[in-house]
């Protein structure tokens, strides 16, 4: 069985991450900006940003800095047709699903890989919100049984957070992700947003889907 592979030319795969990253940061930067309120229910602040990562998309087409395919809204994971029909990974939903192109792969069908976003919301109850961040959105990126981003190196996520400082809220997902043997998420250098994105990520292995070493990215947007 052949094994798709991080692509070899890095910087074509880094662009085209890159520009995906930015398109999600903007779409989120204008949501948060030009929408007067939001929804309680998770799916509904997300169905409210696939529109703006359109606009986001177009915005950027002007910089070339724009995907040539958007992310997809609540799409099944694609098949692998290096598993037999009927896999249970085929049957997830990541919250948006991006495929991208590897064109080190020799094999058509391993060409095109899966970029997956899971969003989540954060704050209180803690116990619930803390403990599906982790379980039901990085876990997701771990575990068999979902495979959310296999074949790619790196996946993201979206907290949307409703409630709570959120210096407290990283200290109660870390400490889920600690019981969960999962490293810590760290903040990035450009600290915390007030009522914008803050961008996190961390690093880890996952020894059940491929490839082993995989950065997760997180945007978390401040609602409140």
């Amino acid at each position: 069985m052949s094994q798709p592979i991080i692509p070899r030319d890095n910087k074509l795969w880094f662009r085209l991450e890159a520009h995906l990253l930015d398109v999600l940061q903007l779409a989120l930067e204008m949501m948060r900006k030009k929408e007067q309120s939001f929804p309680t229910l998770e799916d509904s602040i997300s169905r409210i940003l696939e529109k703006y990562i359109r606009k986001a998309n177009e915005e950027l087409r002007q910089e070339d800095r724009h995907v040539d395919n958007l992310p997809v809204f609540q799409s099944q994971n694609q098949p692998d047709h290096n598993l037999a029909e009927g896999d249970s990974a085929e049957k997830k939903k990541p919250d948006f699903l991006w495929q991208w192109y590897d064109r080190s792969e020799e094999v058509d069908y391993n060409r095109y890989k899966q970029y997956a976003i899971e969003c989540k919301r954060l704050g209180k109850p803690l116990s619930q919100f803390c403990k599906a961040y982790i379980a039901e959105g990085v876990c997701r990126f771990i575990n068999l049984e979902h495979s959310y981003s296999k074949y790619s190196p790196s996946g993201a996520m979206i907290g949307y957070i409703q409630s709570m400082e959120v210096k407290d809220i990283l200290v109660e997902v870390n400490e889920e992700a600690c019981n969960n043997n999962i490293p810590a998420i760290e903040l990035g250098a450009k600290g915390w947003k007030k009522k914008g994105v803050s961008r996190l990520k961390h690093k880890f292995d996952r020894d059940e889907v491929a490839p082993t070493a995989f950065t997760l990215r997180h945007f978390w947007l401040d609602l409140q």
